[in-house]
């Protein structure tokens, strides 16, 4: 292997996947009063708090080309290419690096961090450092077998940069506003993008690193695409599995550090990595590791939420009480930032961007806590463990709800107040957290009457009521507000657009909240389980057919702002038909009996 290509390597794993974006930084300013970006100012490239620019649906009508077929797919691959990273680290990556950021990880005490942190960035400095520390180690490698650990690093970060762009595919036709692309043409590069990506699991398995890890979590995120059969779902690897295999590869890293492993590629014998390694664990690595460990706890939580799965990484009935992890999130809510939140509910405080960034953030802790004492519940409900272990579990959910309520609904409500004077950035956080916090509560219900348990669910008559009500001006908030999205090249910073060695400016392009969530399966569990509330409260007669109907079209419009190349969307859609045909019919009966 030349030495250009290890170069260029050792150099990506350092520095955003888009060679475009040059040397500028993901990590925030800190400056006082600057806003919170992940660029390195609120004016760089999206997050400047501008005025919407449009109001149009994010989906529009199959254009006519009268291009080939071939230049049309040629065409439809390029943008995928140009957009993928774009979409990638706006929308994912903004919302994950304020979670492991300096005020979203309860794990890490260490308040001169960056505020955003995002994934590719985490996970790439976890192993350029794990690559440095083996080269430390083992200087006297031959030749040889650093060139294929570097072949193995090439083949690593490619396969992550597919992952990416299989992820940000079904966000494709929001730029079909800048092109002649037929809708089938993109549908195709979508469903292509995600066969390869899919093709490439297997090896990612085999290969354990922190950028391994980010990549079947990636995929198995990524919406199986409309026109995939139920044969070719069957035939390969799927998204819960590779989602347990990530989980299982960020613990055996983490544990790998700091205990004896069997090596197999390297020596075939047990080798004492923590004698080998524990030297070269700075606190930096240390801190570094440990947001990646929290990322992984929170993608444990949310499967095990929404799969109804036991957690992997944390203990079940228990695991909210008695692990570090959580014990350190509950230190974090009802300890340290316990003074903090009751100095500004007393006092008043000004809400600023950068206040915005800790309420929402304290508040996404704070959700995490209460998805992981709901999982608790639901694994006690499911298993059928005995009595005194369920209250025990539900007396801890019922803390963990009063946690939020008593010190975080106060702030976000203040910040609900503001929410049109702040940038986009925190009215998107401000949306996201809260959408994820009651789809928490919806769960929870639907998991209580399930199990029967009438005793249970009469003790959070507020709590639901609250989520049923809040879930809907939450939903309507992300459908009417307004996502400023820059493509390639573009900036909003007029001085950027003047430089001649970047691309030209095109028009950006705004979608709502909803369009650009970064998780869509959350948005479709929300109007799936609303569906069920509002159908619910029609049939017992606490809301007429005219209420039903513009709360039901309340829903039918999030799911049509959600990338519609997904299964997964297609199914939520006529689920909400089948409910709406059934109540409709149900309307024009009684109808027909009260004119007799």
């Amino acid at each position: 292997m030349s030495s250009q290509k290890t170069t260029w390597i050792s150099n990506l794993k350092e520095r955003p996947s888009n060679p475009r974006q040059g040397t500028t930084s993901h990590s925030p300013t800190t400056e006082p009063g600057s806003s919170i970006s992940c660029e390195l100012h609120d004016q760089a490239v999206s997050f400047d708090g501008s005025e919407p620019l449009d109001e149009s649906n994010t989906f529009v009508p199959e254009p006519t080309s009268t291009e080939p077929l071939s230049s049309q797919a040629e065409s439809a691959d390029v943008l995928l290419t140009r957009w993928s990273d774009q979409i990638f680290h706006r929308g994912f990556e903004t919302i994950f690096g304020l979670l492991v950021g300096r005020n979203g990880c309860p794990l890490v005490n260490d308040s001169f961090s960056d505020v955003c942190i995002p994934a590719t960035k985490l996970f790439r400095k976890l192993d350029a450092e794990r690559d440095r520390d083996l080269d430390r180690q083992n200087s006297g490698y031959a030749s040889e077998v650093w060139e294929r650990r570097q072949d193995r690093d090439y083949q690593i970060e490619q396969t992550l940069s597919r992952a990416i762009r299989s992820f940000a595919a079904p966000w494709l036709p929001l730029v079909l506003q800048q092109s002649h692309l037929a809708t089938s043409q993109i549908e195709e590069i979508i469903r292509d993008s995600w066969r390869t990506a899919r093709g490439d699991m297997l090896k990612v398995i085999n290969r354990v690193s922190y950028r391994s890890a980010l990549t079947l979590y990636l995929f198995a995120q990524t919406p199986i695409p409309v026109g995939v059969s139920e044969d070719e779902e069957l035939d390969g690897i799927n998204g819960l599995l590779c989602l347990q295999t990530a989980l299982l590869q960020i613990q055996r890293l983490r544990e790998g550090q700091r205990s004896c492993q069997f090596d197999a590629s390297e020596a075939g014998t047990w080798t004492d990595a923590g004698t080998r390694r524990r030297a070269s664990l700075t606190q930096a690595y240390l801190d570094l590791e440990s947001r990646a460990y929290w990322a992984a706890v929170m993608w444990d939580t949310s499967s095990s939420l929404t799969l109804n799965l036991r957690t992997s990484l944390t203990s079940g009935l228990n695991g909210g009480c008695s692990e570090p992890a959580w014990r350190l999130a509950r230190t974090f809510l009802a300890g340290s930032l316990q003074p903090e939140t009751e100095y500004w509910r007393t006092n008043g405080l000004e809400v600023s961007d950068e206040v915005t960034s800790k309420i929402t953030t304290a508040a996404a802790v704070c959700k995490l806590y209460v998805w992981k004492n709901i999982t608790s519940l639901k694994e006690a409900l499911r298993e059928g463990v005995d009595e005194e272990s369920v209250l025990f579990v539900w007396k801890a959910l019922l803390d963990s709800i009063d946690i939020f309520r008593t010190s975080i609904r106060p702030l976000l409500n203040i910040c609900e107040r503001r929410l049109q004077f702040m940038d986009q950035l925190s009215r998107l956080s401000w949306y996201e957290f809260n959408l994820q916090y009651y789809l928490g509560i919806l769960v929870l219900v639907n998991a209580i009457e399930a199990a029967n348990r009438s005793d249970l669910l009469s003790q959070l008559t507020e709590a639901r009521q609250d989520a049923e009500h809040e879930s809907f001006n939450v939903l309507k908030f992300g459908i009417e507000s307004t996502y400023t999205l820059y493509g390639p090249g573009e900036d909003s910073n007029p001085a950027s657009r003047l430089d001649a060695t970047s691309d030209l400016p095109g028009e950006p392009i705004t979608l709502s909240f909803v369009a650009i969530d970064p998780y869509p399966n959350h948005v479709v569990d929300s109007v799936l389980l609303l569906n069920e509330v509002i159908s619910r409260e029609y049939r017992q007669c606490k809301i007429k057919h005219g209420a039903y109907s513009h709360l039901w079209s309340t829903l039918t419009k999030a799911l049509g702002q959600l990338p519609q190349s997904s299964k997964a969307v297609q199914a939520a859609q006529e689920n909400l038909q089948r409910s709406f045909y059934k109540i409709d019919a149900t309307a024009v009966t009684n109808t027909a009996v009260r004119a007799l």
